[in-house]
């Protein structure tokens, strides 16, 4: 798990049709690939994955951290036996907004604002500087009047401002900040956190661009905590000290735990596979496999980062966690530039033919590597261990993100479920043991007359067994017992205060070795970009505990 992983999730993605499309606007030279058009067609590189394939150590490595299980299921015929080919997580996880930064994440009023009316919203939708405008105007008229809204007016507030009204907090402490982390970022992007850096004379460090993309929000929060928090049901209603009832709706409460998972340092302990595909338009081979040919601004050696999630790690863990335990995952189902996190809440699969592409049982789809010979495209890319090849055409059932709106309750029946399909071979070993795998296009392994890539997930991540050392309440202050007090006690305040102020740290100190940025020559005629040594300080502004574990306790009342 890499340590920056956690921060470069605030970036999430949620692909849409009108949002999954990049602009030049979106793509930083300095930090991805920008080039317009068709994948450029380049000599693949031998040395990686998907030519150089994983050997079965390298596997069973990756899916024993994955499980976090030494005695994982990995033999197909049993997975079969067992009924695993389709399967639902236990509880479904639940849909959510990703909380677009520019519009201040969950400092946003939503309910002011009609959405699906974009034209009327365009400054509202596109620009960053106009709603952080706007908040500093509410900042100054609304807010310092707000206990003289009537209800119907109070039920309109931000999810945050309702939080900080809980707590009695007229300064709207946790608001604050999260506008202010609004306006930083927009400002300088991870520039504007920068605490220490070993410039070299004559370099500079990127410029950052001020605009702030349609997609940038918490989703990594909402699609992580979506299968573990339980899920918000009915609108709850504080009373607060001027007697006024504040109606807190399932949205509200979907937002501050998503914040709250989103900020925690959960997001560095993560059980993670792959690595983000930073090019818009990937290079691929014949058989439309994604391929990396170019070392990463990112790394220091070429490795797998576009073709970097193994079919046969994926199946395997996907039986193991989802189909035996019943929990979720998350998925960056686009396999290029942008990110789309979703929570997975099921799987099915059906085996096919890789030789006839039709579909079949188990013992009809499988075919001995030497019955396949020099008709299977990949064959010198199999593991020496593999004895037969059988396809799999997965669909994954994933959680949709919702535009949030206000609605008095929620159930599963509000989610939308989506179908993402694709295909993949798994190589099997002569004991029934998965050892290998590649991707597939179509069922026989062509690319088809148009040259279509791979469907495959950029990457996957879940929740390690004991999350919940990363979620304890805030120790030594009082109970709220809301059938005598509709206000939590008053302690809680302070104790907030600390939650809201908490600062991530990318430091030598924490983390044993300093972090490193791509410098670049001021008058480009330098020796090209260097890697230098850099520190930084964000700011990760956390609800307390208490407030969203009694809130999503009132609402699951009958």
């Amino acid at each position: 798990m890499k340590k920056f992983f956690g921060l470069s999730l605030m970036l999430s993605v949620l692909s849409t049709s009108a949002m999954a499309q990049m602009t030049d606007r979106d793509c930083d030279p300095n930090e991805a690939d920008c080039s317009d058009g068709e994948s450029r067609v380049k000599e693949p590189v031998k040395t990686i994955y998907p030519y150089k394939p994983f050997s079965t150590d390298e596997m069973k490595s990756k899916i024993e951290r994955l499980t976090e299980n030494k005695n994982f299921l990995w033999d197909i015929r049993e997975m079969e036996r067992r009924g695993l080919n389709r399967a639902n997580t236990r509880v479904q996880p639940w849909g959510g907004s990703f909380w677009p930064l520019l519009a201040g994440g969950v400092a946003n009023t939503y309910q002011n604002k009609d959405s699906s009316i974009f034209i009327t919203t365009l400054l509202e939708n596109i620009t960053w500087q106009e709603n952080v405008k706007d908040w500093k105007k509410r900042k100054v008229k609304v807010l310092p009047n707000v206990y003289e809204l009537d209800e119907k007016e109070l039920a309109k507030l931000a999810p945050s401002e309702k939080y900080d009204l809980i707590l009695g907090d007229t300064s709207f402490d946790l608001t604050n900040r999260v506008w202010d982390y609004t306006e930083r970022w927009g400002k300088g992007k991870k520039w504007e956190f920068l605490t220490k850096i070993d410039l070299p004379e004559g370099y500079r460090i990127p410029d950052a661009g001020r605009f702030m993309a349609l997609w940038e929000g918490i989703c990594h929060g909402w699609a992580l905590g979506a299968g573990y928090t339980p899920r918000p049901e009915n609108t709850i209603f504080i009373t607060l000290p001027n007697g006024k009832k504040m109606a807190v709706y399932p949205n509200d409460i979907k937002a501050l735990a998503s914040l709250m998972w989103a900020n925690s340092n959960i997001q560095d302990n993560v059980l993670f596979e792959g690595n983000r595909c930073n090019k818009k338009n990937p290079d691929k081979d014949k058989y439309g496999r994604f391929i990396d040919t170019e070392i990463d601004l990112n790394d220091s050696e070429l490795i797998p980062r576009c073709a970097d999630v193994h079919p046969g790690v994926f199946h395997t863990t996907v039986i193991n966690v989802m189909g035996i335990e019943g929990r979720p995952i998350v998925l960056d189902h686009n396999p290029k530039l942008p990110i789309a996190n979703q929570p997975v809440g099921g799987y099915e699969l059906n085996y096919f033919n890789p030789k006839s592409g039709k579909d079949g049982t188990l013992g009809e789809s499988m075919v001995s590597i030497r019955e396949y010979g020099n008709k299977d495209p990949y064959q010198i890319n199999r593991n020496p261990e593999a004895a037969y090849i059988v396809g799999v055409a997965m669909n994954i059932k994933y959680i949709d993100w919702e535009l949030p709106k206000k609605k008095e309750t929620n159930s599963p029946a509000d989610d939308k479920l989506v179908d993402y399909k694709f295909n993949y071979d798994l190589e099997i070993s002569s004991t029934g043991k998965i050892v290998g795998g590649q991707w597939r296009v179509s069922k026989k392994g062509g690319a088809g007359i148009f040259k279509n890539s791979t469907n495959q997930p950029d990457y996957f991540w879940l929740a390690p067994r004991d999350w919940k050392k990363f979620f304890q309440p805030v120790p030594g202050i009082a109970g709220w017992d809301d059938s005598r007090s509709n206000l939590p006690p008053t302690t809680w305040k302070d104790a907030a205060k600390g939650a809201h102020g908490y600062q991530y740290e990318e430091s030598a100190k924490f983390w044993g070795v300093s972090p490193t940025c791509t410098v670049f020559p001021i008058d480009d005629k330098g020796d090209g970009p260097k890697k230098v040594a850099c520190e930084f300080r964000y700011p990760k502004p956390q609800p307390l505990i208490q407030v969203i574990d009694k809130l999503i306790e009132m609402s699951r009342r009958n």
